[in-house]
C-alpha cells in the first residue's frame, strides 16, 4: 500500500513519536510510506516571505533531522493548505485537529483518510469549536485509548478503532531492579498547565513536609536552564534536558516511582515507558491511563488535580516496600501485554479493510 502520514510537527511529543514509529515499522513491512509536515504560512505582514516560501515548494529533510528516535524516513515539508503537494496514495493518516481539518478537504485520490485521535484536543486548544468539528468529519477514526474511544461515542456519536500504543521494549527495559535507600521519584516537566507539573511539585513538597526523604528527578524538553523551576519549587533537584532514549531509560531504571500528575492524557507514554523500566506508577486519573493503570494493582490512581491524593499514594509506596515491589512488577507485566508487531498488524488490517 501507498501510505502517507501527515504530522503536525517533528518536535518530541508522545503523539508524533508514536506516529513516526508506526510509519517506520510499516515501511519496514514493505509498504510505501512517506511522512509530511505542513509548513506554516507567513503572516500578512510577512508577504515578502510568501513568495520565497512558494519557490521552495516541497522540501525533503534527511531522516536524521529527527534526533530523538531511530527514524529512517525523510521528512517532507510542504506549504500549509496546499494539498497539491501531497502525492496520491491508498491511505492518508493524520493526527491533530488542524491536520484533520485540512485532510478532510482533500480528494479521495490522496488516500482513504484515517483520523488518528491521540488526545481530545478541544479540552485546551484556543480553537475549541474548530477542533470539535473535526470529530464529526467524514473519515475513518482511530484512537489510542478506551477513554478517547468512549468520548468520541458519547460526545460525537462516532465509532473508532482502538490501538493502544505500545512501548518499544528493546529501548525501555530493566533487567534487574535496584531499589534506592533514599527513594527517587521521576516526573516530566512541561509548560502546558494541563500536564499537571505544578500539582506534581506540590505533591512532592507535601511528601517532604511529612518527614519523608526523597530525591526528585525531572526531565523535559522545553527548558534548558532549570533555575526558574528551582526558584518556583523552592528547592533544587536533579534535572535532565532533552535526554536521549538511552539516557531516559537510565533515568527511569534509576528511580523507584514515576509520578504522573496530568489532568488528562490521550494515553500517557512516559508513564508506560517508566513502567517498562519497573518504576511503580503513581498517577492522577488522566482518562487515557486507565488502559494500563489498574488501581491498587498496576498503579496507585487518584482523582484528577488531587494533590493530596498524589501525596498519600506516594507515601503509601514509601512506607510499604511490599506494595512498592508489587505495583512495580504488576505494572511491568501489564506493559508487556502491548506489542508493536501486533499493533502494526492491526493497523494494516484496518487499512486493508477500508480499501476493500
Amino acid at each position: 500500500m501507498k501510505i502517507n502520514f501527515l504530522l503536525p510537527h517533528i518536535r518530541l511529543s508522545g503523539g508524533v513519536k508514536a506516529l513516526l514509529e508506526y510509519a517506520n515499522r510499516l515501511n519496514q513491512m514493505g509498504h510505501e510510506v512517506r511522512v509530511f509536515v505542513p509548513r506554516k504560512g507567513p503572516k500578512w505582514y510577512q508577504l515578502r516571505d510568501k513568495w520565497a516560501m512558494r519557490k521552495h515548494g516541497l522540501q525533503s529533510l534527511l531522516p536524521g533531522v529527527v534526533e530523538w528516535m531511530d527514524n529512517n524516513l525523510a521528512i517532507e515539508i510542504f506549504p500549509e493548505s496546499e494539498g497539491g503537494y501531497l502525492p496520491d496514495a491508498d491511505i492518508l493518516v493524520a493526527s491533530a485537529w488542524q491536520n484533520a481539518e485540512f485532510a478532510a478537504q482533500l480528494p479521495l485520490r490522496k488516500g482513504v483518510f484515517f483520523y488518528f485521535v491521540l488526545h481530545y484536543e478541544s479540552l485546551w486548544t484556543r480553537h475549541k469549536n474548530r477542533a470539535i468539528k473535526t470529530y464529526s468529519r467524514s473519515c475513518k477514526m482511530l484512537t489510542c485509548s478506551t477513554w478517547l474511544k468512549n468520548t468520541l461515542i458519547e460526545k460525537h456519536n462516532r465509532k473508532a478503532n482502538l490501538l493502544v500504543i505500545p512501548v518499544d521494549r528493546e529501548v525501555f527495559f530493566c533487567e534487574s531492579k535496584k531499589w534506592n535507600a533514599v527513594p527517587r521519584i521521576a516526573m516530566l516537566h512541561h509548560d502546558y498547565e494541563w500536564k499537571g507539573y505544578a500539582e506534581g511539585i506540590e505533591a512532592i513538597k507535601k511528601v517532604m513536609q511529612r518527614g519523608r526523604k526523597v530525591q526528585l528527578v525531572v526531565f523535559g524538553e522545553k527548558l534548558e536552564d532549570p533555575r526558574s523551576i528551582f526558584d518556583t519549587a523552592g528547592f533544587e533537584f536533579e534535572y535532565h534536558y532533552r535526554p536521549t532514549r538511552e539516557r531516559l531509560r537510565k533515568i527511569y531504571t534509576s528511580c523507584d516511582i514515576f509520578l504522573c500528575p496530568s489532568w488528562y492524557e490521550g494515553l500517557g507514554l512516559p508513564s508506560m515507558e517508566a513502567m517498562a523500566c519497573r518504576c511503580a506508577l503513581v498517577t492522577a486519573d488522566t482518562g487515557g491511563c486507565l488502559d494500563f493503570s489498574v488501581n491498587e494493582k498496576t498503579a496507585l490512581v487518584s482523582s484528577s488535580r488531587d494533590v493530596e491524593g498524589l501525596c498519600e499514594n506516594i507515601i503509601r509506596l514509601l512506607d510499604d516496600k511490599a506494595l512498592l515491589e508489587s505495583i512495580s512488577q504488576n505494572g511491568y507485566n501489564k506493559i508487556s501485554e502491548f506489542d508493536w508487531h501486533k499493533s502494526c498488524d492491526q493497523l494494516v488490517n484496518f487499512f486493508e479493510s477500508s480499501l476493500r
